[in-house]
């Protein structure tokens, strides 16, 4: 490891540069992938009430607090 973080040119010429990039690449490739497929909890979408021009909004309800 330590020849690849000094710029050995022996390492350079066999490839060692490009095979480490490409493992550490290879590595996130396949995190994202498993993150990007894991099942997650579906959310209900949350539905926006609209008001027509000339009327009020209806009260919304408060969340009850205790001190």
């Amino acid at each position: 490891m330590e020849h690849i973080l000094s710029s050995c040119t022996t390492a350079l010429t066999q490839g060692r540069y490009r095979w480490r990039h490409d493992s550490v690449l290879q590595e996130l490739a396949d995190k994202l992938e498993r993150e990007r497929t894991k099942k997650r909890p579906r959310q209900k979408p949350q539905m926006i009430q609209f008001v027509k021009e000339g009327q009020k909004a209806p009260k919304k309800l408060q969340p009850t607090s205790s001190v």
